[in-house]
């Protein structure tokens, strides 16, 4: 009798671990599932915005790194258009890197966004190109830029970044920060050449790309933009080359540092020319 007690409750005991098992590796499958069908939709969504700006515009730069069209290259609209109008639609020639070039998504690594996006702004400015190894070099120079100038690398503010921005680039490349920018600015920057370097809330931005839960604070260029997407040098994921992602997206989760709270964080961007 002892024996059939132990024998039926080591049963009940594996059914539930069995559906215990079933039921997890279900809810995987789900949400794996959900993830590649998100990134799939990114895919063609992405597709569809580049492949319409290089229909209107002129032969893209054979050398740029994303094929995008030249930044001197703008659909016909742009002739049209008052001083303070931006075109209807822009993208620079921006070559992109990631924030891991050797795809090596270490502890420093994964905390590199900024310095990233400032070196995929300066060297597009700068018509500069590099191999990852010296692309990696280079982001650690910043590293070390930061610490000394603000004590800090990791989750830098828009003015410190700005600062650390100064001094890599000394003369060669100016910058300036927009308080409480407008869609229409932003464009103008971009219209101008002007790489727009932005600050977010990494988990609410919705890129699939990122490991979750993704990034508590993030950093990414704006380098181009139609009716109504910001097309992006995102330097999270390596899949980051031309992002596009929907206007409001960027401007509702635009905030720079705030240690208590990235949704504290003032709506600020900061401009390189």
């Amino acid at each position: 009798m002892q024996r059939s007690v132990k024998i039926t409750i080591f049963l009940i005991i594996s059914a539930g671990i069995a559906t215990g098992v079933l039921t997890w590796s279900g809810k995987y499958k789900l949400s794996h599932f959900k993830a590649e069908k998100a990134k799939i939709a990114q895919d063609i969504q992405q597709k569809m915005v580049l492949d319409d700006l290089k229909a209107e515009s002129a032969p893209a730069d054979q050398n740029a790194a994303n094929d995008a069209p030249d930044i001197n290259s703008t659909d016909s609209q742009n002739n049209n258009q008052s001083d303070n109008s931006p075109p209807a639609k822009y993208l620079l020639a921006m070559p992109f890197y990631s924030q891991a070039p050797n795809g090596n998504w270490d502890a420093v690594h994964e905390e590199m966004c900024e310095e990233a996006s400032l070196l995929n702004a300066g060297l597009f400015l700068q018509n500069k190109k590099l191999n990852v190894d010296d692309y990696d070099k280079e982001l650690l120079k910043l590293k070390d830029l930061g610490e000394r100038l603000v004590g800090t690398w990791v989750s830098t503010s828009i003015s410190d970044t700005r600062k650390i921005s100064d001094t890599y680039f000394g003369r060669a490349i100016q910058s300036k920060i927009i308080d409480n920018p407008s869609v229409s600015d932003i464009e103008r920057e971009v219209a101008a050449g002007r790489p727009v370097i932005v600050p977010l809330a990494g988990r609410d931005i919705g890129n699939p790309n990122y490991t979750p839960p993704g990034p508590i604070y993030h950093m990414l260029v704006v380098k181009g933009y139609d009716e109504n997407f910001f097309i992006t040098n995102d330097v999270g994921t390596r899949k980051g080359n031309s992002y596009v992602y929907k206007k409001n997206v960027i401007m509702d989760n635009m905030h720079d540092w705030n240690a208590e709270d990235i949704h504290k964080g003032a709506k600020r961007v900061l401009v390189l020319f």
